[in-house]
């Protein structure tokens, strides 16, 4: 049986630093790695886990001055294709490819408003 995971929220703290949370806290429940930053901020992906995840799906790409992005349209850009990988179902086939987890018995949903800025 499936365990599933409700994500509620996408955060950046760090233009290439992003966690999923619920509730207002970072999940830190099977399959996710928690990491943290020098400040004491926990957070599950940055850029090499980024550049990994691009190698399964290409808009999940670190941030590179290639793109013409500011830091903060790559950090908007970023949350939106996060919230659409986890309502399409994606991010779990994700998750297991980035963690390299044989058994994928988790699943992701999203449990957390819909900003209208994700809706296009």
């Amino acid at each position: 049986m499936k365990k599933t995971i409700f994500v509620s929220d996408i955060s950046s703290i760090k233009y290439n630093h992003f966690s999923f949370k619920n509730k207002k806290d970072v999940i830190k429940e099977y399959p996710f790695v928690v990491k943290t930053a020098p400040d004491g901020s926990s957070y599950h992906f940055d850029q090499e886990d980024l550049a990994a995840m691009s190698n399964y799906e290409k808009d999940l790409a670190p941030h590179d001055e290639k793109d013409r992005l500011t830091k903060t349209e790559y950090i908007g850009k970023m949350k939106k294709e996060f919230y659409h990988q986890i309502r399409s179902g994606n991010m779990d086939e994700i998750l297991a490819f980035l963690y390299k987890l044989e058994n994928k018995d988790f699943e992701l949903k999203w449990g957390g408003m819909i900003e209208p800025k994700f809706k296009t």
